[in-house]
């Protein structure tokens, strides 16, 4: 028994190192038999079920890994997706996500037809196994604005669902009282049963009641396809990953150096070499945000960039269930559709401090050995006359019809390896449109004179120019980069807790409470208090558990607001 555990932590550190090595390395191969303990499972919960244009799904994940993947801090990203039945996405964000698991918000787009659509969440890991192993979980949206039913496509059969059974052994839910008024306080009490295993985290939500309907249905996919490794777990933080081919035939290129510069206040530059298959992986911490990316190769070849799209393509079809158009329903979707509206007028909502993942230093290598600041001297033709004349620590040569940069030191290695040259961080390894940069443009030269080492990348030192004004000096990119426009982690919002004293601003939730994440002590009971609005009708309060199987267990409280 122990030799097993033996190989299965040997297993995770060896996948571990893979993703944290910045040079990507070759990936191991795993035998499906190992795989199959590395799967993934997630449970994720959400405040309702039933949702109108515009609004925020409010979740809580769940990770329901087995308790040795969990503790080896496997994957850290979790990638969540709103889609239609056949797979077709209509908002998705990226999430932080810890061995206990994340929690966030999704907003529905405007333009959603009215239906019964699939909340889906994954990680990258997951992806090496078959899409129908993801979490899915159905959730109606309603589009006021829109009179278009969302229809079947390529689904012939409208898959019967069943309607979650809530059970509320397990949880014990008390109020100070039954019947409430307009912006009255609640006070709750949570608590467990004394046998259940349900305790360590809990979601609570306070909802109207008819949109907790809980629609399961059966996914009829390949749930058990064949193991693929084609991703590697983001261990660390987000990811982007690629493979580099030649253009002419698509043949992969093998260890060739892929550079990446991510545009920020300052912009970070990091460099792999790709592995035996011509695949880069790239480590993006945990930046959050929407940021411009350049990605360039160097090669002798004609080497084409592919990047890998970030959220999941595989394709899938799930059930379609026709939307619920009875009388009752009709006058919830109104009603919901009314509050949503009038609440969207008077919500305020504020940003949360962004999260700084990268060094605050003007550049990733440090300080350097050597600056010149080119304003400090009399101005020159060309950079050239900069480099002979003010940088003895650098010099140009010229092999053939290639022209390169060496910085001279002590160093053997500076001799024998390139250094890493850099316009405004973006690596450029045409050193001929380097130094046809107007020296009017440049505000100074930065040089790392010792060799800079980078996994198994290893530079002959490091040549750091900076524009004045952040353009790249005007300088002709090479056509082999990419510019890509990249969704990094999801920036949260937090909505401003209502004002009961401020009675000329209604209170129109559809929401009035939302906890995604209570701890429980043993059976003590979790003291929870929050107020009704100005919405009057039956409200529920939702208490849901899982366990570390995923098994879920919901308990239910009905409460009146008149």
């Amino acid at each position: 028994m122990r030799m097993l555990e033996f190989k299965y932590y040997t297993l995770v550190l060896v996948l571990a190192l893979v993703g944290w090595n910045e040079t990507t390395q070759a990936q191991p191969k795993i035998e499906v038999n190992q795989a199959n303990q590395l799967i993934e499972k997630i449970t994720l919960f959400t405040d309702r079920e039933t949702y109108i244009v515009n609004e925020d799904i409010l979740f809580s994940a769940l990770n329901v890994s087995s308790p040795a993947l969990r503790k080896a801090d496997w994957s850290n990203i979790l990638y969540v997706e709103l889609i239609a039945p056949n797979g077709e996405a209509f908002a998705r964000k990226k999430y932080v996500f810890s061995p206990d698991g994340t929690s966030g918000t999704l907003k529905i787009p405007s333009d959603v037809l009215t239906g019964n659509y699939y909340l889906r969440a994954y990680t990258r890991w997951m992806r090496d196994y078959s899409p129908y192993n993801y979490f899915y979980k159905m959730v109606t949206v309603i589009n006021p604005f829109r009179g278009e039913l969302l229809e079947p496509q390529g689904i012939s059969d409208h898959e019967p669902a069943s309607v979650f059974k809530f059970n509320s052994a397990d949880f014990i839910l008390k109020t100070n009282k039954k019947i409430y008024q307009k912006r009255d306080q609640v006070s709750l009490n949570v608590s467990v049963a004394s046998d259940t295993n349900y305790a360590d985290k809990l979601v609570v939500s306070v909802i109207p009641k008819g949109t907790e309907n809980q629609l399961i249905t059966k996914l009829t996919g390949q749930i058990d396809q064949k193991f693929s490794l084609d991703f590697i777990p983001e261990t660390r933080g987000l990811s982007i990953s690629g493979k580099v081919v030649n253009a002419a035939d698509s043949v992969p290129i093998l260890f060739t150096l892929v550079g990446l510069t991510i545009f920020k206040d300052n912009p970070e530059n990091q460099n792999v070499l790709t592995n035996e298959q011509g695949q880069f992986f790239f480590d993006l911490s945990k930046l959050k945000g929407e940021y411009e990316i350049f990605i360039s190769a160097k090669s002798t070849e004609n080497p084409l960039i592919l990047v890998d799209n970030d959220f999941s393509t595989q394709k899938i079809e799930l059930p379609y269930v026709p939307l619920d158009l009875s009388e009752d329903s009709k006058k919830l979707y109104q009603s919901l559709a009314f509050n949503s509206q009038m609440q969207t007028l008077y919500k305020q909502q504020k940003l949360e401090t962004e999260l700084k993942s990268f060094s605050s230093d003007s550049s990733f290598y440090g300080k350097p050995d050597f600056v010149l600041k080119l304003d400090k001297y009399i101005a020159m033709p060309s950079l050239k006359d900069y480099i002979y004349e003010l940088i003895p620590q650098l010099g140009i040569r010229h092999e053939g019809k290639r022209t390169t940069l060496k910085v001279l030191g002590v160093y053997s290695d500076l001799a024998i390896h390139d250094p890493l040259v850099l316009v405004d961080m973006v690596p450029i390894f045409d050193i001929d449109r380097v130094l046809k940069l107007q020296p009017d443009k440049i505000e100074r030269i930065e040089l790392v004179t010792v060799p800079y080492v980078r996994g198994d990348i290893i530079f002959g030192g490091i040549v750091s120019l900076f524009s004045k004004k952040g353009d790249l000096a005007g300088i002709d990119l090479p056509s082999v980069g990419r510019f890509i426009t990249y969704d990094m982690l999801s920036r949260e919002f937090a909505t401003k807790a209502p004002d009961i004293q401020n009675k000329r601003t209604p209170d129109l939730r559809n929401c009035l409470y939302w906890n995604p994440d209570l701890k429980l002590r043993g059976t003590e009971p979790a003291r929870i208090s929050f107020n009704t609005g100005d919405s009057a009708g039956d409200y529920l309060i939702v208490v849901r558990g899982s366990d570390q199987t995923g098994k879920v267990k919901i308990a239910t409280k009905e409460i009146t607001v008149e």
